[in-house]
């Protein structure tokens, strides 16, 4: 990459040493979470300098961007914020068993929080709205936003409430993560009045929910709407009255078994498919699938496809007979000509990061699902999954509220309620993106990796990114995050991204 305005190595590598050293000056005097050697050894050991030299230095040739958006582009995010205790073991410990962790960390976490970090990092100008403690930890939480430049003015503060916070165990062995939540005060409704609403929207270009504080989002989400700002909702995983936010959404971002859930289909494709059919507002969905990349359903604009005039296919086909080979026959490509991809982001500890494939039909097509399935069992399913996530959550009597039933009677603005009056089938044009390459020895914890995809997802969006371009970014983002413990320190910044990952019609 031969851009202006984009650093070289040598450059990145000295303000990377620079960088660290003020760390070092600044951190033994303020800390967001607390003082002490122990806290701050931990904090020195991100500073990896020498680790990034040597791993780097195969690459001193890639060029970083370090030219910033011309213009400040406000993104708002609403939902969780907290404290994350972080635990990586060796292996996840059986029922009664002791163990010692092999690393502890306490770091800023929440959903909604970490993808604003990453899209902060990205260049936008982030807004969070959220609920946390007077506490200690809260401090400590609103010092760590601050330092990424998002702003918290309206984060409230619940005095004689604990901040949320969570335990996570990281599993080296089994490359999993385990995730014990202890929510704070609730953010009630009628603390978004319309003097807050009006302020968090102004000069707002997208606003984004991810899941969470459900029944204060809808009045936010209904008002940005009006207002004809996009409405980007995450759906990680069932949440009360979930399906009430999902239908003011213009765009959908889903966790790999979030559609199965709700949907109770048994297999995938067909889960996607039949999520986008209850969600007709929305112009497009992308399902994450982790190791497996991401889907995209796209939807064509209104009144431009005639549907009779178009092939008929299922889901499933075109993902595993169509885009999968595409992308696997992309990769094998490249493998058998001994062609290394060009380097699309250097970690900070110096790994080394390609961009991965992207795969689309040509053309928009009517999607039908899969011969044999049977929407009863799928019924059975979906209320059998609502009531597991119910007794996870301590929700056990507010199944129905978890799958969605009923819960689009009255109040929606985009008509959702009558989904069910759709016939069956929906035209879109389907795109599979796959992750980013990335070494499996690179890889130290995946916690916050769906975070740091939305974060890249809404830079897309408000620089007009296309939508494939978007994909590759938020799998290169995500890759870049998961070489550190932690959902934040891993994210990268624009100089530590190629220009061409960044190009938008927003410079």
């Amino acid at each position: 990459y031969s851009t202006a305005g984009c650093k070289t190595y040598d450059q990145v590598k000295a303000t990377a040493l620079d960088s660290c050293s003020q760390m070092v000056r600044t951190l033994t005097s303020i800390n967001p979470f607390g003082s002490g050697r122990a806290v701050k050894a931990g904090w020195f050991r991100r500073c990896r300098v020498t680790s990034m030299i040597i791993r780097a230095s195969y690459n001193s040739g890639f060029q970083g961007c370090d030219q910033p958006l011309k213009r400040r582009i406000k993104v708002v995010g609403m939902g969780s914020c907290g404290v994350d205790y972080l635990a990586s073991v060796a292996a996840y410990p059986r029922p009664d068993e002791k163990l010692r962790t092999e690393k502890l960390e306490t770091q800023g976490g929440g959903n909604c929080a970490n993808a604003l970090t990453a899209a902060a990092r990205l260049g936008l100008a982030p807004t969070l709205v959220t609920k946390i403690g007077a506490d200690g930890l809260g401090d400590g939480i609103i010092s760590e936003l601050h330092r990424d430049g998002i702003d918290t003015t309206h984060v409230l503060r619940a005095k004689g409430h604990p901040s949320p916070f969570t335990y996570i165990i990281v599993d080296r062995q089994g490359g999993t993560r385990t995730c014990i939540h202890t929510p704070g005060a609730t953010l009630e409704p009628y603390e978004m009045d319309e003097q807050r609403i009006s302020s968090v929207l102004e000069g707002a270009s997208l606003v984004y929910f991810d899941g969470r504080l459900t029944e204060a989002a809808v009045p936010l989400a209904r008002a940005a709407r009006l207002r004809k700002i996009p409405v980007l909702v995450e759906a990680e995983r069932l949440r009360p009255s979930l399906e009430l936010l999902m239908a003011e959404a213009d765009y959908i971002v889903t966790s790999a078994h979030f559609p199965q859930d709700w949907t109770g289909e048994a297999g995938l494709a067909d889960a996607i498919l039949a999520t986008a059919e209850r969600l007709p507002a929305a112009h497009w969905l992308i399902t994450t699938m982790g190791t497996r990349g991401a889907v995209l359903l796209e939807r064509p604009p209104p009144a431009g496809t005639d549907p009779r005039t178009l092939p008929e296919r299922t889901l499933e086909e075109i993902l595993t007979a169509e885009l999968g080979p595409q992308l696997e026959a992309a990769r094998s490509g490249a493998a058998a000509a001994a062609v290394s991809p060009p380097v699309a982001c250097v970690s900070a500890s110096g790994v080394c990061i390609g961009a991965g494939e992207v795969a689309a039909t040509e053309g928009y097509v009517r999607l039908a699902y899969t011969s044999g399935r049977d929407p009863s069992q799928a019924a059975r399913q979906a209320q059998a999954a609502a009531q597991r996530a119910a007794a996870l959550n301590g929700d056990p009597d507010r199944a129905d509220s978890y799958r969605g039933s009923g819960s689009l009677a009255s109040g929606t603005t985009t008509g959702v309620a009558a989904a069910a009056t759709i016939a069956p089938g929906l035209v879109g044009r389907v795109t599979l993106a796959s992750i980013a390459d990335l070494p499996k020895d690179a890889v130290t914890d995946t916690t916050g990796a769906g975070d740091s995809f939305i974060g890249s997802v809404l830079y897309g969006l408000a620089t007009g990114l296309p939508l494939p371009a978007t994909l590759r970014l938020a799998a290169v983002v995500a890759a870049c995050k998961c070489t550190e413990l932690g959902a934040r320190p891993g994210l990268p910044t624009r100089s530590q991204l190629a220009p061409a990952l960044l190009h938008s019609t927003v410079v």
